[in-house]
């Protein structure tokens, strides 16, 4: 769409028009422009917008279940009471709950972070954010797909097929969330500061950044404490040589902590999910302009009328 910026005149005497292109992204394909045409979803746009309700969801429904079935069936924990959620779905009837909802989940976390890549290019355009917005929605995309992968893997391999690949699963998992929810955070925090006073409440929510900054601080915490913190004063454990189960008995009170932390840190990262529904709102997705899609992004474009008349055919 050309927006005519002003118009005037050359030294000769003919008129100058000049017009600006708006610029376009990549990923803010025309699929997801018609979805949220003008603020309104279409039948699609609303689809996609259950995206996070979706992933989040059958991810809480899935845990839930493994914690269930595990205790109804009497699963070695290694002594831990609230065990650690591998060993929720490691056996028998929980692991293939653990693995098949989890990959029914996938797609729509995928698309969720799709989703989140063309909102904060949305919040990017109206706020004229920098190069370095650009690059950090870039990366908030990257990690949550990572994230994501990291979390089927580490549900198809539980710890008696490869415990090696299951621990780095798990730790690509939730390394990968955890900067997907920090970046993406940031980010709407960033555009909230440049928007202006008049348009800011509308872009970004008060409430709505504000849950979005308690919930990453807290998930932040609970990462910090099963993490870094809950490796460097964890003890060792027995691993039986036959069953290749674990006795966390020799370091009780740790693993205690560091699996309630773990639990802490899924629930508020599945929450951080869902409340991506009311950042996809139709009047935040749309972008406001028609974007030419497949065109080179352009400043301004100058156009000098040379009109033609009777003198000149002469």
């Amino acid at each position: 769409r050309l927006h005519l910026l002003n118009q005037g005149k050359s030294w000769i005497g003919h008129p100058i028009l000049r017009y600006r292109i708006e610029p376009r992204d990549h990923m803010s394909t025309t699929f997801l422009m018609l979805s949220f045409d003008k603020g309104e979803a279409t039948t699609t746009g609303k689809m996609l917008r259950l995206c996070p309700v979706l992933g989040g969801g059958i991810a809480i429904v899935n845990f839930f279940l493994c914690i269930i079935i595990t205790k109804a069936t009497d699963v070695d924990t290694g002594g831990l009471d609230f065990p650690y959620i591998s060993d929720t779905g490691r056996e028998g009837a929980a692991y293939f709950v653990f693995m098949i909802l989890t990959i029914i989940s996938f797609p729509f976390q995928i698309v969720t972070y799709t989703l989140n890549h063309h909102r904060l290019n949305v919040l990017r355009n109206k706020v004229t954010a920098g190069t370095g917005f650009n690059i950090a929605r870039w990366a908030a995309l990257c990690w949550g797909v990572i994230g994501s992968v990291g979390l089927v893997l580490l549900t198809s391999v539980n710890t008696l097929m490869d415990a090696d690949l299951h621990l780095y699963s798990a730790y690509v998992c939730v390394v990968g969330i955890t900067l997907f929810m920090c970046i993406t955070t940031s980010l709407i925090a960033r555009a909230r500061a440049l928007a202006a006073d008049d348009v800011r409440e509308q872009l970004v929510p008060r409430k709505l950044w504000l849950v979005k900054s308690v919930v990453t601080c807290f998930a932040s915490f609970f990462f910090v404490i099963y993490l870094p913190v809950g490796l460097a004063i964890l003890c060792e454990w027995d691993q039986d040589p036959v069953t290749k189960l674990y006795d966390y008995r020799n370091c009780l009170e740790t693993h205690k902590l560091r699996a309630s932390c773990q639990h802490l840190f899924v629930w508020t990262t599945l929450f951080y999910l869902v409340t991506l529904y009311h950042d996809f709102a139709p009047q935040n997705m749309a972008t406001g302009e028609s974007i030419v899609v497949g065109q080179p992004a352009l400043s301004s474009i100058e156009v000098v009328a040379n009109p033609v008349n009777e003198e000149n055919k002469a």
